[in-house]
C-alpha cells in the first residue's frame, strides 16, 4: 500500500458501518441507507472485529482513508446487496466478513522474543486482545494459532520436529496468513459469481470481458506495478500476434510476399520477466527461498544477470532500484519490500490450524484449495501430490500461472480491442487534461497500436484506384500503352514498375516496398509516401497553372470591363464638355448681335 492509496475497500466500508453503530453493539441492521424495496432481503449483519479505521495497522499505512464523494456505509450496503444478488447465503456472508475482520486484527499482532530464547518469538502482551479476537473469528484456539505463527514443524523419516521461529519469521507468517485468508474468500466470491451467471468451464461458446487499466508508472513503482506491467506486456504480445495473424491471412489470400520481421515484437520484454531461472520473477522467487534473503540481494542478482540487456538498466545513484524498458516506455522499480510482498508460503502448521478450524466455512475453503492438498488432502490426494514435483507457491509464481491460464483462454477467442481514454481525473464534462490523456495514450499502448498498424504493408488500395490516382505521374507514352489493358492487376503492376524506376522508390532492408495482390495493391510507407508526394507535387503544379490561367482570365475580363467603363465615362465627359462649349459659343454669338 503506497501513500495516497487505500487498502481493500471492504475494510474501510465495514469499519465505517461498524463505527456508525451504538457503542457496545456489533449487529448492523441491513439496509439503512439503501431503500428497503431495492434489497432482496432484510438481514442483520454481524460486524464483530471491525472498528474505527485508526485501530488497524493495515488501514493506517497511508493517509488516504476516504474517497471524494463516496459514502463508505452506502457502499458497504451495496456489497451486501451484491452478495445477495449472486446467491451467497447469509451464513457465508457472515463468515466472509468474519475472515475480513480477522485479517484486519491479525495485522495488529506483533511479536517479541521470549525472555529465555532470543531466537524464538511470542505474541506481545499488548496484542493479546487482537490475537484472541482473531482466533475467535477464525474458529481456532489462541494456543493453536499462536503456536502455528511462532513455530515451524520439520518432518524427518522417523519423526516430526517442532522448533520456534524468530520474530521476523513470525511476522512473515502473520502476513502470509493474512494474504491467504483474504485470497481464499476473494476466490470464493469469484466462484460464486461465476455460478450465478451460469458459467460452465466446459462450454465452448462464451463472451468474456477483460478489463485492465494499462501500464503504471509512478514516482515509486513496486512489486504491484511490476505484475501489472508484466500483464500488459503479455497482452501487447497477444495484440501483436493477433494483428500479425490477420495480416498473414490477408497476405496469403492476396498472394503477395511478406516478411515477419516487419512487425514489432516484445518477446524480449516478456522473457526478461518470466524466463525460467534467469527472469526477474525467477530471481525473486529464488531469493525468497534463500535463508537471510534480502531485497538488496535480489536487486544485485537481477543487475548481475541482466546487465547489458537492451531492456534492462541500473540506477547507480539508487542501489535498490532497477529499470525495465517496457514497450510503453522505461519504468523504474524500487525493490524495497519486494520479498515481503512476494512471499505467499503458509507454513504447514498454519495450514493445519486453518484446516482444523471449527468454522466449517474456513476449514472447507482451505481443504478444497489445491495449494494445501499436500497437508490437508486425503491419503489418496497426498499420494498423488507426492508423486509430482513439489511446487513452491509465491505471489509471482501464482500470478504467472493465472496469467498463463488466462492467455491460453484468450488465445482461443476472436478478440475485439477497445481503448478507453479518460479526459480528466475529476470526471467533469467539457474538461480536457492534456497531460493525463497523453499518459493514458502512452501507457495504454495506443502508440504501440499505431506502430503495429503501420507495420507490414499498411496502405492498401484496389487496382482501379491505383490506376486512377497514379497514372497522372507516369509518362504519357506509358499511360497510352497501358490504358488498353483490361486486367486491372496487370495494369497496376506495370504502372508501379514504371513508377518505381522513374521515382527511384526506396527499397526496404528486407522484403518489397510494394506488392500487387489479387484484389488490392499494398504499399509500405516509404514507397507510398514517395508516389504520394510525387502526385501531390504534380497536383500543386497543375493547380498553380490552372490558377494562373483562371487569374489571367479574371484579370483580362476585368481589364476589358474597366476599359469599356472608362470609354463610356470619357464619352460622357466629352459630350458634357461639348455641350458646355456649345452653350458658351451661343451666348457669345448672342452678345455680339
Amino acid at each position: 500500500q503506497q501513500e495516497g492509496e487505500r487498502n481493500y475497500h471492504i475494510f474501510y466500508e465495514a469499519c465505517a458501518a461498524a463505527a456508525s453503530l451504538p457503542a457496545g453493539t456489533t449487529e448492523y441492521k441491513f439496509p439503512q441507507v439503501i431503500a428497503r424495496e431495492k434489497v432482496k432481503e432484510e438481514m442483520a449483519v454481524n460486524l464483530e472485529g471491525f472498528a474505527d479505521l485508526g485501530n488497524f495497522a493495515y488501514t493506517t499505512r497511508s493517509s488516504c482513508k476516504t474517497l471524494k464523494d463516496v459514502n463508505d456505509v452506502e457502499f458497504f450496503e451495496r456489497r451486501i446487496m451484491a452478495m445477495q444478488t449472486i446467491g451467497i447465503a447469509k451464513e457465508d456472508m457472515g463468515s466472509i466478513l468474519s475472515v475480513a475482520a480477522a485479517v484486519l486484527n491479525l495485522g495488529n499482532s506483533k511479536f517479541d522474543a521470549p525472555p529465555n530464547n532470543s531466537e524464538g518469538s511470542m505474541v506481545m502482551q499488548e496484542c493479546a486482545s487482537s490475537i484472541d479476537l482473531v482466533a475467535k473469528l477464525l474458529g481456532v484456539t489462541r494456543k493453536d494459532l499462536e503456536g502455528a505463527l511462532c513455530n515451524t514443524t520439520r518432518v524427518t523419516r522417523t519423526e516430526k520436529i517442532r522448533s520456534p521461529v524468530n520474530v521476523r519469521q513470525a511476522s512473515d507468517n502473520r502476513d502470509a496468513l493474512a494474504k491467504a485468508l483474504y485470497g481464499i474468500i476473494f476466490n470464493f466470491v469469484v466462484s460464486q459469481t461465476n455460478l450465478s451467471i451460469g458459467y460452465l468451464e466446459d462450454v465452448k461458446l462464451f463472451v468474456g470481458v477483460l478489463d485492465i487499466f494499462g501500464f503504471e508508472c509512478f514516482k515509486m513503482n513496486s512489486f504491484e506495478q511490476l505484475c501489472i506491467n508484466f500483464t500488459n506486456e503479455r497482452l501487447q504480445q497477444f495484440f501483436n500476434s493477433f494483428v500479425f495473424k490477420l495480416e498473414e491471412a490477408l497476405y496469403e489470400r492476396e498472394g503477395i510476399p511478406w516478411d515477419a520481421l516487419d512487425f514489432p515484437d516484445n518477446q524480449d520484454s516478456v522473457d526478461i520477466l518470466q524466463a525460467k531461472g534467469t527472469g526477474i520473477f525467477a530471481i525473486l522467487d529464488e531469493e525468497c527461498m534463500v535463508p537471510q534473503g534480502s531485497d538488496q540481494g535480489f536487486c544485485n542478482k537481477s543487475i548481475k544477470q541482466h546487465k547489458g540487456h537492451r531492456r534492462f538498466d541500473e540506477i547507480k545513484t539508487k542501489p535498490t532500484w532497477f529499470v525495465i524498458k517496457h514497450f510503453a516506455g522505461p519504468v523504474s522499480y524500487c525493490t524495497d519490500s519486494f520479498l515481503d510482498k512476494n512471499k505467499d508460503q503458509l507454513s504447514n502448521d498454519l495450514i493445519e490450524c486453518m484446516g482444523n478450524s471449527q468454522n466449517t466455512f474456513i476449514a472447507g475453503l482451505f481443504r478444497k484449495d489445491p495449494k494445501y492438498l499436500e497437508v490437508l488432502g486425503t491419503a489418496e490426494e497426498k499420494e498423488q501430490k507426492a508423486g509430482g514435483k513439489k511446487k513452491k507457491y509465491t505471489v509471482s509464481s501464482e500470478f504467472k500461472d493465472q496469467l498463463a491460464s488466462l492467455m491460453d483462454i484468450v488465445d482461443l477467442t476472436e478478440p475485439h480491442f477497445i481503448r478507453c481514454i479518460k479526459p480528466n481525473p475529476q470526471n467533469e464534462h467539457d474538461r480536457y487534461d492534456r497531460k493525463a490523456v497523453t499518459e493514458q495514450l502512452r501507457y495504454g499502448g495506443v502508440l504501440q497500436v499505431v506502430q503495429v498498424s503501420r507495420a507490414g504493408y499498411p496502405v492498401r488500395i484496389n487496382h482501379q484506384e491505383c490506376w486512377d490516382d497514379y497514372k497522372v505521374i507516369a509518362s504519357p507514352t506509358t499511360v497510352s500503352g497501358l490504358k488498353h489493358i483490361d486486367d486491372g492487376k496487370v495494369r497496376a503492376q506495370k504502372l508501379l514498375e514504371h513508377l518505381a524506376t522513374e521515382l527511384n522508390m526506396p527499397k526496404p532492408a528486407h522484403g518489397l516496398s510494394w506488392a500487387v495482390g489479387k484484389t488490392l495493391v499494398f504499399f509500405k510507407l516509404p514507397a507510398f509516401e514517395r508516389i504520394k508526394f510525387a502526385r501531390l507535387e504534380l497536383l500543386v503544379k497543375s493547380t498553380t497553372l490552372i490558377q494562373a490561367d483562371w487569374r489571367r482570365k479574371v484579370r483580362r475580363d476585368m481589364f476589358k470591363a474597366i476599359r469599356l467603363f472608362t470609354r463610356h465615362l470619357q464619352a460622357l465627359l466629352r459630350s458634357k464638355q461639348a455641350r458646355a462649349e456649345l452653350d458658351r459659343r451661343r451666348r457669345e454669338a448672342a452678345v455680339m448681335k
